[in-house]
């Protein structure tokens, strides 16, 4: 009766609020603090706090998939919604939801074991001969280059140049991208640096080659030869018009019925990065040391597909990286984006050909440095995933950056103001790796 009245008194509090977001209502923490990681048996406590009494659904995720819901009554301050321990790898999400608009809801997560879990795909046996043969034939094509300079706003133009790049390439498109440098520099001074971009519509920002990307880069550490490099092989600068239409063309490439390893789409994108690095190596300035890939989300993909590719990368910096265990269905769990086995079956042609693209077959033979960043609630590129790629690769260190509340890319489950902390906090582990590397 205690309960009930409580969940009437409260519904009408919310009824009658002034429209504030559960979010902001609710502040979800974990006794285990920023990063959530738990070892095996220890005591995992999640805590909400809110200003008055409110009821709530608290909705429990194991692994990605959905495993409990209950009703809860939280008191004015703390209140403990969940207590247990596992004894084995274990991805969780706790979601709190207004019981009147589910919708309206908060999320923290927290991991278990992490360095226990191991990615979906075995690596095929004939994986090194088939991408011997794809790299041989893209190199069969006598390298043609096309430099175009391009004007950089305001200051910046004093010490860098930048180009519109563009490399022929036996794929569909060219390798295409901007490409920033200081001025003057000398031979074997600098390392090279790639930008790879996430997924999105064409017509998305964060999907596009950009200058102001191509010399921030260039400007970190001591300098770089910097590369920011077009997923697609589309043009740069073009209008809007332009990547409407491409975006047209390849709207939902992800997610294209995969036939074969050849004709799969994103063989085009990482032979692509192969033939951007054999340009940028080929350049005076190259000290013959330091080469770093960065990316966030399919930009991670494309950082794990051309480390494990190229041993002449020796620096990986990643964010919420997809296709990081794309078989994780197969032992249990949600996949990593762009998921072929939830799309398309166990038995149908994606599942022999994603072994293949799957990050975890690369980076099992990457062994430079690595830096990952991971959400704990991002179901994009599940936590489970990303760490189980982590743990196999061979790295010659690897350092590994958790935060409980961050989802996908920039989101993260807290209001504003906090949020801004975290992202900069996040933010900070990658532009301080990549700064620190280029020095």
């Amino acid at each position: 009766m205690k309960r009930t009245l409580c969940f009437i008194l409260a519904l009408f509090a919310l009824w009658t609020a002034s429209g504030q977001s559960f979010l902001e209502d609710v502040r979800l923490s974990l006794d285990k603090g920023f990063e959530g990681v738990y070892a095996k048996g220890d005591s995992l406590k999640v805590y909400a706090e809110v200003a008055k009494e409110t009821p709530a659904l608290v909705k429990i995720y194991q692994n990605g998939y959905f495993k409990e819901q209950r009703e809860v009554c939280l008191h004015a301050g703390k209140s403990e919604v969940f207590s247990g321990s596992y004894d084995e790898a274990t991805a969780l999400m706790f979601r709190l939801a207004d019981p009147a608009n589910p919708k309206d809801s908060t999320t923290i997560g927290a991991i278990v074991a992490p360095e226990d879990f191991r990615p979906g795909f075995d690596e095929p046996k004939d994986w090194r001969k088939f991408w011997r043969k794809q790299l041989k034939q893209m190199r069969r094509q006598k390298m043609e280059v096309k430099l175009t300079p391009v004007a950089i706003p305001g200051k910046d133009s004093l010490d860098y140049l930048c180009y519109d790049l563009e490399v022929n390439c036996i794929t569909a498109r060219p390798v295409r991208g901007y490409l920033a440098l200081p001025r003057g520099a000398a031979p074997r001074s600098l390392p090279i640096a790639i930008k790879a971009h996430s997924a999105g519509r064409m017509t998305d920002s964060w999907t596009k080659a950009n200058v102001k990307a191509a010399v921030k880069l260039a400007k970190s550490g001591s300098g770089a030869i910097a590369l920011d490099i077009n997923a697609h092989g589309i043009l740069n600068g073009q209008d809007d018009a332009y990547y409407e239409a491409i975006g047209k063309e390849l709207n939902g490439y992800s997610s294209w019925s995969v036939k074969d390893r050849e004709s799969y789409y994103f063989n085009g994108m990482f032979l692509r990065l192969v033939r951007a690095l054999d340009y940028l190596c080929s350049r005076k300035e190259w000290d013959r040391k330091r080469v770093l890939i960065t990316g966030g989300s399919q930009g991670g993909a494309q950082s794990a597909a051309l480390a494990g590719l190229d041993p002449r990368v020796s620096m990986v910096v990643v964010d919420v990286p997809a296709m990081w265990d794309t078989g994780g269905m197969l032992v249990g769990r949600t996949s990593a984006w762009n998921k072929p086995l939830e799309r398309e079956g166990v038995d149908s042609p994606a599942a022999k050909v994603a072994p293949y693209y799957d990050a975890a077959n690369f980076m099992r033979h990457y062994r430079g440095k690595l830096v990952v960043n991971v959400g704990l609630i991002d179901l994009t590129c599940p936590p489970a995933c990303v760490w189980a790629v982590y743990n196999v690769c061979p790295a010659s260190s690897k350092l590994m950056h958790s935060c409980a509340w961050k989802g996908h890319s920039g989101k993260y489950s807290v209001p504003g103001e906090e949020r801004g902390e975290m992202k900069k906090r996040m933010g900070k582990y990658l532009d301080d790796a990549i700064d620190d590397y280029l020095r």
